[in-house]
């Protein structure tokens, strides 16, 4: 794969009725190891079917320890690279557009950019960056597949977008991940 290659997957089976397709993106950007986006993209479909999430998409990002390292330092404050991070989208928490100069726009434009925004991404869930890197080395020490060590992280990525807490909910995620993992058929391979 290229160096920030953008690998990007709907698949034919996530149309709905109204012939709008699957609007999340599956992006490959380290350059490390051949990753088949095409069999993550039909897992997410999966993983969107099962919990019935319906026309809310998110995106999955592939990267190197290096990147995720700093995703982890800017937004956790963690100087380490870890297997995966969620960033959950929020319309309310986003900013109104600015001018040029800075000054904001009128209030009325403001208000229809904003609106547009919102309206654009109502079902959008959030971003899942992966460290394909991590995701490699934890499959050899547990002795499975990159491809299904990376299906787990998609999983556990996705449940924290919809607000799941596996540190503060007293096992409800961890119950609900493995159950997921046994229902895909990728509690092992």
């Amino acid at each position: 794969m290229l160096k920030n290659s953008l690998n990007c997957h709907s698949d034919p089976r996530a149309w709905s009725r109204k012939g709008r397709a699957c609007k999340s993106l599956i992006l490959n950007r380290q350059d490390e190891y051949v990753v088949n986006t095409s069999r993550l993209g039909e897992f997410l479909w999966e993983l969107k079917q099962a919990l019935r999430l319906g026309r809310r998409d998110c995106n999955v990002c592939l990267v190197d320890d290096k990147q995720i390292k700093r995703l982890n330092f800017l937004h956790l404050g963690k100087n380490r690279a870890t297997d995966v991070l969620s960033f959950a989208w929020h319309a309310d928490s986003q900013p109104a557009p600015r001018s040029r100069s800075g000054r904001g726009r009128p209030r009325h434009e403001s208000r229809n950019a904003e609106e547009g925004a919102i309206s654009e991404f109502k079902n959008f869930l959030g971003d899942i960056v992966i460290s394909v890197d991590t995701a490699k080395r934890n499959a050899r020490l547990e002795g499975h597949s990159t491809l299904n060590e990376i299906r787990w992280l998609i999983l556990h990525g996705v449940l924290h977008l919809l607000g799941y807490d596996h540190e503060e909910d007293r096992g409800e995620m961890t119950r609900l991940e493995l159950s997921l993992r046994k229902r895909l058929r990728i509690a092992r391979d």
